[in-house]
């Protein structure tokens, strides 16, 4: 007796702890299912449960996913009565006394993917489910809308038959303020035809209904029905209603001239896949559409519509086209819808007007008139003559466009257009797989100015008569589209700080396609500069601009320093020839510029400042990077330079590096840097030179400078002599100029002879006995030493410590005679008198004379 109350007692212990465990489990399992579906509230009060359904009193629902989105509800006195424990669905009843839903999304969404097809069966499975009878006596919905959140009231019954679904009916009720809307549909079957029925009333009076039937036929379904509208007095406040949803605010209406009418008829065939879904883009059939709108009506997201419209359209081959149009229309585009263009081009009303015309009517084809005009900142207007292939193949045939833009004043990004006027005359063909646009004569785009920064133009004229616009379209690949042909630019006068202002054209060969634009052609300005040019940008990466600068002869004249403000305005070339070529790559956004140019000169004449310059050949190759400058002279020879005396031929081979930012501070180094003069020979050692030091210290060679060259280019009366000079100095470059603290000059042994004669230092000689000796030694001097020591100050003053030693073989024996003399020269002053004189030409005089005066 005592074995057996033990193993019962065991037995129920044994229970309690699988009861527990699975309770355990079962709650684990609920709290996971909560995260996942991301319910963060659930809970009610006053439950009662019975075999027939339950009731509670309040019943709270909330839940939210990550990316913020949160549905919550409120219910009341809700009932649900359900036929059997064992059959619980379809439930027979739902009622809700009173029923509050709060949805709130965040302000930016991912994009959706592509829509699946509508599963049309799965949709009717889930319905079944609904319970029989459905009512909520009081529906609130909280709701995100254009103003922010919208608040609307109602309720709700809906009523079917169960497993079989039909026949079915509902009803929707709103109110706002004293007025009701009320939207009653029903559906019930007629062996394989379906009956729907659309209603809506306002304030208890009929505004819209529609009748159709949905018949089955093997794989598709036939849909054919009628929508008629006759008169809706109530739009003033249902205007207001919707104000609330659009993200801009209706134009209040005045009194309705007329009825608005709506009507619709259509007779479709839906084709249904194996799979039960349905393939809108396979709907085949015919659709009539009349519509008249005296005032304008808010269409969601697309604007505000007036005017009329008849269609009548056929859909086969997966497109739709009409088979008679007729439309005036006129629309009032939401700002969104535009917001891609520039804030000048967007139109604030657009006119569309469609008319038949007396055209090639028949065989398949609908001869149309269009006109569509734009108001607003700024105009347009597009005048076309089309016909329109209703019969494979199909096309849209364009003849005699003509398309109008102007703006007033448009900003570009960081370009200022004024006076826009544009004209386009175009024909083509759109197919459904092509496009084929060409550009006719009298198409042309003006304007009356441009500015961007540093850079103006005025009066540019651009005519692309004869572009060709090509495009393949698919539906499974991106479009591949093409714009090629002949182009021309005019500019009536270009103002930039590098460039003199003057008129400048280009005509050429323009291209663009899904990659880049490019453009190729000559490009020339009134100045007679001539530039071979090609450009090239891709979409998405830098502009990318070449030049060839032909031979170019300068007896005719130099349109480089017409055409360059840099360049010199002391230095005129009258004779030789240029050519060269550059690239200039500039990226977009803030990415620093690169560039590189190559310029070839031969023969070179002219002058530069006060000096005379003949033969000079240059090839320099200069390269931009990373903001550093970089200059290659590979050769630079000049045969002849007259600052007022000849020398040369100079010859300079070396490098220049410099930042862009302080273009003129950089380092100068030379391999080569030498001249010929007087005879002989100046150079300086390889070296570097940097431009932004306080002072740098050069050493300068000179030898073999004959004498008689040098006595002659001296403007010294009656000196003469013969000899050669070699000397050494030390160059000196600081802010104030240039100098020479340590220099010495010596005649080459056995030295050479010295005559000097001169009217004035014969007299002086007869007044002074002593300088009668200097007088009558000079003679005819023959010296065997002749040195001197050097300096030069930054202010131009040459002073030379002459010593000379030697003698004249006619005077008092020949005896030795040993000269110490201090000689100082203004270098400038004594440029100055050379440049007075006939040694240079008249231009060189004459600048000479302007700095005197």
């Amino acid at each position: 007796m005592t074995k057996r109350p033990s193993l019962l007692l065991r037995a129920l212990l044994i229970l309690l702890v699988l009861a527990m465990a699975a309770g355990g489990y079962a709650w684990s399992r609920w709290e996971s299912f909560k995260r996942e579906q991301g319910i963060v509230q659930l809970d009610w009060q006053g439950l009662q449960l019975s075999s027939h359904g339950l009731s509670l009193q309040r019943l709270r629902y909330a839940q939210e996913d990550r990316e913020g989105t949160r549905l919550a509800l409120e219910a009341h006195d809700l009932q649900l009565e359900i036929a059997s424990l064992l059959q619980p669905l379809p439930a027979r009843s739902l009622q809700i006394t009173q029923l509050s839903l709060d949805w709130h999304s965040p302000p930016k969404t991912p994009e959706r993917a592509p829509e699946a097809p509508l599963d049309w069966q799965r949709h009717a499975r889930w319905a079944t489910l609904l319970p029989k009878q459905l009512e909520i006596a009081a529906l609130q919905l909280n709701l995100p809308c254009a103003k922010g959140r919208c608040d609307e009231r109602g309720a709700l019954r809906l009523q079917h038959a169960g497993e079989p679904l039909l026949p079915l009916s509902a009803r929707l009720d709103l109110q706002r303020n004293e007025h009701r809307l009320s939207l009653r549909a029903s559906a019930e079957r007629d062996g394989p035809t379906t009956q729907l029925e659309l209603e809506l009333s306002i304030d208890d009076q009929r505004r819209l209904e529609s009748r159709s039937q949905l018949s089955h036929a093997d794989k598709a379904r036939h849909w054919s029905g009628t929508l008629a509208m006759g008169s809706l007095p109530e739009a003033p406040w249902l205007l207001d209603w919707l104000g609330d949803w659009l993200s801009y605010a209706p134009i209040p209406l005045p009194d309705l001239p007329e009825e608005m009418r709506l009507g619709a008829g259509w007779a479709l065939e839906l084709p249904q896949q194996l799979d039960a879904t349905l393939d809108w883009r396979a709907i085949a059939g015919e659709l009539r559409l009349s519509a008249q709108l005296p005032a304008f009506w808010p269409l969601v997201g697309i604007g505000q519509l007036q005017g009329r419209l008849d269609l009548a359209a056929r859909g086969q081959d997966s497109l739709w086209l009409p088979t008679e149009l007729q439309a005036d229309l006129q629309l009032r585009p939401e700002p969104t819808l535009l917001a891609a263009l520039p804030p000048a081009l967007r139109p604030e009303q657009l006119h569309l007007k469609i008319e038949p015309t007396d055209g090639d009517a028949g065989n398949g084809r609908l001869p149309l008139q269009l006109h569509l005009g734009s108001q607003g900142a700024s105009t347009s207007e597009l005048r076309a003559r089309l016909q329109l292939a209703t019969a494979a193949p199909y096309a849209l045939d364009i003849e005699q466009a003509r398309l109008q833009l102007r703006s007033a004043r448009l900003q570009l990004d960081t370009l200022a257009l004024r006076d826009l006027d544009a004209r386009l005359n175009f024909t083509g063909q759109v197919a459904p797989e092509r496009v084929q646009l060409q550009l006719q004569t009298g198409s042309h785009i003006g304007l009356a100015s441009l500015a961007s920064a540093e850079l103006s133009a005025s009066q540019l004229r651009a005519e692309p008569s004869r572009l060709r616009l090509q495009a393949e379209l698919g539906q499974t690949r991106p479009a591949v589209w093409a714009v090629q042909g002949p182009a021309e630019l005019r500019i009536g006068r270009l103002q930039h700080p590098q460039l003199h202002p003057q008129g400048w054209h280009w005509s050429g060969q323009l291209q663009a396609d899904p990659g880049q634009l490019s453009a190729a052609g000559p490009l020339n300005n009134d100045a007679g500069l001539a530039l071979a040019i090609n450009l090239a940008k891709p979409w998405a990466g830098p502009l990318e601009v070449s030049g060839r600068l032909p031979e170019t002869f300068l007896r005719a004249g130099n349109p480089l320093a017409r055409s360059l403000t840099a360049w010199p305005a002391l230095l005129e070339l009258t004779s030789g020839r240029l050519q060269g070529s550059g690239r200039l790559s500039l990226p977009s956004g803030n990415g620093a510029p690169s560039a590189s140019l190559t310029l070839d000169a031969r023969g070179l004449a002219g002058i530069f400042d006060r000096s005379e310059l003949a033969g000079l050949d240059a090839r320099l190759a200069a390269s931009l990077q990373r903001n550093r400058l970089q200059i290659d002279m590979t050769e630079l020879r000049l045969a002849q330079l007259n600052p007022g005396f000849t020398f040369g031929p100079l010859l300079l081979r070396g490098q220049y590096h410099a930042g862009l930012d302080r273009p003129a501070q950089g380092r100068l180094s030379w391999q080569t840097a030498e001249t010929g003069i007087l005879g002989g020979r100046l150079w300086l050692d390889a070296t570097s030179l940097d431009l932004a030091a306080t002072q740098q210290r050069l050493d300068v060679h000179l030898q073999g400078v004959q004498l008689p060259q040098l006595l002659a280019a001296y403007p010294a009366e009656g000196l003469s002599g013969s000899g050669i000079i070699d000397g050494q100095f030390e160059l000196r470059r600081s802010a104030q100029g240039l100098s020479v603290d340590r220099g010495n000059l010596a005649a080459r042994a056995p030295g050479g002879v010295l005559r000097f004669r001169s009217p004035k230092i014969e007299a002086l000689g007869q007044a002074n006995p002593a300088m009668k000796i200097v007088a009558e030694a000079l003679h005819d001097f023959h010296y065997d030493l002749l040195s001197s020591d050097v300096r030069y100050d930054e202010n131009g003053k040459l002073n030379l410590g002459l010593r000379l030693n030697g003698r004249n073989p006619a005077l008092e024996g020949g005896r030795p005679i040993n000269f110490s003399i201090n000689l100082e020269e203004d270098i400038p002053a004594l440029l100055t008198s050379l440049q007075l004189s006939d040694r240079v030409s008249e231009t060189i005089q004459r600048r000479v004379q302007e700095r005197l005066r």
